[in-house]
């Protein structure tokens, strides 16, 4: 951390981080290798400008308007369940954060079809047509992305010492002035990493502009038939990430520094009506567009086929298999952030800024892209070096958690990089004068002020290794299933009741990990 001045780091972790940093950009490495074989074993030629324009346009304002929404609303619910008293707080933050298990094609699926003329809700609404469209897509990604806003910036304001903040107040400073002269600094670089990370989702988010028929680039890159031009788009959607980048520089401005960490719980102030009836109408449309409508529909499908004796495909191992992959995936990607962020945080503005430029580049495109270049960098060693060590890592599913660790360390970053830059170095200094080692120091003082962000890192990156798919159809090893390839598999097919079941095991296992969750910031 450069501003405090005394923040170091040990070779290791550099080495460490720089071979991440390149791990990271070895899809983009394989693209343009598929990108400049002979035209012939593509076919088609890449899209006109002409075309490309209006499909980039609207890429920037989905991303734009969806990273909007989250941010504002995310931050109001983050706010209301760490500050405020208000009737079911708990239990409506509880559930409002299990809209981060239901992939976003599963929503866009279901809303789409329960939303159409001839369904029962469509009819009550008075819907006119299909569901689908620029508009939904909006809506769609803003449920399943809120809940990320949610989730750091909760986490942030558990950091946030509460003395300033209650001898504002004791001084008559109303809740406004209290949030834009004291909160509000000190959440800037969470909503700056909050911002890049809803972004990229929505940049690169494949399933549910492809359902909802909204056309973006994804959208054009679903339905490519040539993979010359997909990896054309792919490039575009590179090219969309430098004007998001600039606006989250400009956003995260300078880093506010803090000086101690609170470890006590902020009295809670009381909701105004006006305050109240916001907070539930946003709890109300993320509970019940992201996880109730699911839930209940997947229900449907799974009390469909046991009436019907349908005979369900397995979903035990495939339960497992998730819990694993998703499990060791997750610590993986959270261990390679801490690292990444901890070394980005140490350097210089200039050094820092292109370390976050490389973490999400890879980040801004779809799995299926990410996988296709890690696929091509696999047949490129084989070739040059045939050997049975490429099988016996593919077989391990080294592919499949590195191809994880790719995809997903910008969100394991976004969450434990603010952390890192509010660490006051004074502390961690006198305590080394004291005598204590790096080693105590890391324990004592270092990991209880980044432990919020880490259990976040985790969820966020958990959840969204359990719900990923192309990534998982494409580098899994042969014979393994995740709940989410069963789920597609299931639609696939129209087999709405295997559908219906392995949704709702996903569910149970987000479930279950926010019981964790809650039970660990209990300790933190």
């Amino acid at each position: 951390m450069t501003e405090s001045g005394h923040m170091r780091s040990p070779k290791w972790l550099w080495l460490f981080g720089f071979g991440t940093l390149l791990l990271v950009l070895l899809p983009v490495v394989g693209l343009w290798l598929a990108y400049r074989e002979p035209p012939g074993l593509f076919g088609a030629p890449p899209l006109s400008m002409d075309r490309i324009w209006p499909l980039l346009g609207r890429s920037l304002a989905l991303s734009f308007l969806v990273g909007l929404i989250s941010l504002l609303a995310g931050t109001w619910l983050a706010f209301a369940e760490t500050r405020t008293q208000y009737v079911g707080r708990r239990i409506l933050s509880f559930v409002s954060l299990l809209a981060l298990a239901t992939p976003s094609y599963v929503i866009a699926t279901i809303v789409r079809e329960q939303l159409a003329p001839q369904s029962t809700l469509g009819a009550a609404f008075a819907t006119s047509g299909t569901f689908t469209g620029f508009w939904p897509a909006v809506l769609v990604l803003s449920v399943a992305c809120t809940p990320y806003v949610h989730l750091l910036s909760a986490a942030a304001l558990r950091r946030c010492p509460v003395a300033e903040e209650e001898s504002a107040r004791a001084l008559g400073a109303s809740t406004w002035r209290v949030c834009t002269t004291i909160i509000a600094p000190r959440l800037r670089p969470t909503w700056a990493f909050a911002l890049v990370l809803v972004s990229l989702y929505v940049v690169s988010d494949f399933g549910a502009v492809a359902v909802l028929d909204c056309e973006v680039l994804t959208w054009e890159l679903y339905k490519a038939r040539d993979g010359r031009e997909a990896i054309a788009i792919g490039f575009g959607l590179l090219g969309v990430v430098i004007p998001l980048l600039a606006a989250v520089r400009l956003l995260h401005g300078r880093t506010h520094q803090e000086r101690s960490v609170s470890q006590r719980e902020p009295a809670l102030i009381p909701m105004s009506t006006a305050a109240l009836c916001l907070t539930w109408l946003i709890h109300l449309i993320i509970i019940g567009v992201g996880v109730l409508l699911p839930a209940l529909t997947l229900t449907g499908w799974l009390m469909d086929g046991l009436q019907h004796q349908f005979s369900f495909a397995p979903t035990l191992t495939p339960a497992m298999t998730t819990l694993l992959t998703a499990g060791v995936g997750a610590f993986m990607v959270v261990i390679a952030a801490g690292i990444v962020s901890w070394m980005s945080a140490t350097m210089e503005s200039k050094a820092s800024s292109a370390v976050e430029n490389a973490v999400y580049v890879t980040s801004s495109l779809p799995g299926i892209l990410v996988a296709v270049g890690i696929l091509k960098l696999i047949i490129g060693l084989k070739r040059e070096a045939p050997s049975d060590l490429w099988l016996h890592l593919e077989t391990a599913g080294v592919f499949l958690l590195a191809g994880y660790t790719m995809r997903f360390l910008s969100q394991g970053y976004a969450a434990i990089k603010p952390s890192i830059l509010r660490l006051d170095a004074a502390q961690i200094e006198a305590a080394r004068s004291l005598g204590a080692n790096s080693s105590r120091a890391f324990r004592s003082i270092t990991l209880p002020a980044i432990k919020p962000s880490m259990l976040a890192a985790y969820a966020l990156v958990f959840l969204s290794i359990a719900k990923e798919l192309p990534i998982t159809l494409m580098l899994i090893p042969l014979g393994h299933t995740t709940l989410a390839y069963r789920i597609f598999d299931g639609q696939q097919e129209a087999s709405l009741p295997d559908v219906g079941l392995a949704g709702m095991t996903l569910l149970a296992i987000a479930f279950t990990l926010q019981i964790l969750l809650n039970r660990w910031r209990g300790h933190v």
